[in-house]
C-alpha cells in the first residue's frame, strides 16, 4: 500500500473524534429546538412522525409513518394518542380492506404545526449552509451523503 493511501490508527482516531463532535452538536442542536419551542410546539420526534403526512395529502398507515420516523410501531401509537389528544392528527378506519388497519391524518392545526417546525429547520440549515465557503459546501454534501450511506450499511 503506498505510503499516501496508507490509514493509521491516527487516522481512524481523527476520524472518530469529528464524527464523535459531530453527532453530539447535533444532539444538541436537536435538544435546543425541543427545549425553546414556540408554544405550542412539536418535538423533532413527533416532527418526524408527523411529516410524512402533511406532504401527503392522503391518510397514511400507523406502520408507514413509524418506518418514516425510524420508530416501532407500538411507539408511533403512542406518540400519536399525544398527537391526537392535542388535535394535532387524527385516527381514520379506511373504507375497504383490513378492518384492523388504522390511517392517521393531520389536522388543521396539526399541519401548521408541522409546516412552522419544517419552516425552522430550513431556516437553520440555511444559517449552517452559510457558514460554510462555497468550496465546504460542495464537499460537505457528498461527505454527508457518503457518511449516510456507510451508516445505512451497518444495519442493512
Amino acid at each position: 500500500m503506498a505510503a499516501s493511501t496508507k490509514t493509521t490508527a491516527a487516522d481512524v482516531e481523527a476520524f472518530a473524534s469529528g464524527l464523535d463532535e459531530f453527532t453530539r452538536a447535533l444532539r444538541t442542536a436537536r435538544g435546543r429546538f425541543n427545549r425553546a419551542p414556540v408554544v405550542p410546539e412539536l418535538s423533532a420526534s413527533q416532527f418526524h412522525l408527523l411529516e410524512p403526512l402533511a406532504a401527503n395529502d392522503e391518510p397514511l398507515a400507523v406502520c408507514a409513518l413509524a418506518e418514516a420516523a425510524g420508530v416501532a410501531p407500538p411507539t408511533a401509537t403512542r406518540m400519536l394518542d399525544g398527537l391526537v389528544k392535542r388535535g394535532l392528527a387524527e385516527r381514520v378506519r379506511p373504507e375497504e380492506g383490513d378492518r384492523r388497519r388504522v390511517d392517521v391524518t393531520l389536522t388543521p392545526a396539526g399541519r401548521e404545526l408541522v409546516t412552522a417546525k419544517r419552516e425552522r429547520i430550513d431556516s437553520a440549515r440555511e444559517q449552517v449552509f452559510m457558514r460554510l465557503s462555497p468550496g465546504e459546501r460542495k464537499a460537505a454534501a457528498r461527505l454527508l451523503h457518503s457518511l449516510a450511506a456507510a451508516i445505512d450499511e451497518l444495519h442493512p
